[in-house]
């Protein structure tokens, strides 16, 4: 796409992004990885990215573009790998014991092709999360001695657990902005990473960096849970003013359920006695109440893979 710099022409080429990124997602999700590759070199092809294994939405041209970036330009990796004893004996400590914060991802998970994903959040939308940080105040104290992460990160700190059997289909991140950075913290062996074109083995206590624009995925073969601890960072690379916008534009968590409510055309969202009450926007309900009534049914309910149908009283 030529002239990209002009406002309509940078609109095209959003929309394009979107569109091509949902149908490569859509091949990768069905397992035809063939279908996939042939969209991104298609895409490459009409100039809606220039890599096809780097397929950010939200993309800045004058960034370094490396798939795995040298660990040793960060002055915080190595304060992390010192205190990584610590660290380590805190998480694993936490997941042990009852009651802890990993939770299955709800976010994320359209991405989860098998097995099991669990997530705990101790920082996004520019504050600590203090449910979470509660189990690992250690941790916490560590992290916060790096502003990169904190202070100056556009993205999140999370701990995230797979589980035996796990697979985390082909993807990419929205931006080439933000790098991500892994703590591996339990590793056992059958569990592997690819990067663009490089397939690589965590290291318990070593970190690995990658652009996540670039199109990654996971697996676990293994017999044990893998664990890591993910950290986010801005590109060293980005000027001062995409800096600053990026920091100003984190949402916060009213934003996102703002976000929610409007994606999903849900009117009213409210927690009653541990249930979420949810209540759908007049076009939304009235959609339904066609659907349902068209087909016969009282309702429907999603069990997974299964649909329970719910047939409508007999008249009368």
């Amino acid at each position: 796409m030529n002239g990209r710099d002009s406002g309509p022409e940078r609109y095209l080429t959003q929309v394009a992004r979107t569109n091509y990124s949902s149908l490569i997602d859509t091949w990768h999700a069905a397992g035809h990885t063939e279908h996939a590759r042939a969209c991104a070199q298609l895409a490459v092809a009409q100039g809606v990215w220039t890599h096809p294994l780097q397929r950010d939405r939200d993309h800045l041209a004058d960034l370094t573009a490396d798939p795995l970036p040298d660990p040793s330009r960060f002055w915080f990796v190595d304060h992390l790998e010192q205190r990584f004893p610590e660290i380590q004996a805190e998480i694993r400590g936490v997941l042990a014991a009852p009651g802890n914060p990993v939770q299955p991802t709800v976010e994320d998970d359209w991405l989860l092709q098998a097995g099991s994903w669990r997530q705990a959040y101790l920082f996004r939308d520019g504050r600590w999360q203090e449910e979470t940080c509660r189990h690992l105040p250690v941790t916490r104290a560590i992290l916060a001695e790096i502003p990169e992460v904190t202070t100056f990160s556009p993205g999140v700190i999370l701990v995230s657990r797979l589980t035996p059997g796990t697979r985390i289909m082909p993807h990419c991140g929205s931006t080439n902005a933000v790098l991500r950075i892994h703590l591996p913290i339990t590793v056992p062996p059958g569990a592997w990473i690819r990067v663009a074109d490089q397939t690589l083995t965590w290291q318990e206590g070593r970190c690995l960096i990658f652009d996540d624009s670039f199109e990654h995925e996971v697996g676990h073969e293994g017999t044990e849970d893998r664990v890591v601890l993910i950290l986010d960072i801005a590109h060293p690379d980005l000027d001062q003013r995409h800096r600053e916008r990026l920091l100003a534009n984190r949402p916060s968590p009213e934003e996102r359920i703002l976000a929610f409510l409007r994606q999903r055309g849900i009117a009213q969202v409210s927690l009653c006695d541990g249930d979420v009450l949810l209540t759908p926007e007049p076009a939304m309900a009235d959609l339904a109440d066609r659907y349902l009534t068209s087909a016969g049914l009282a309702g429907a309910e999603l069990d997974g893979d299964q649909v329970h149908w719910r047939p409508a009283p007999e008249p009368g």
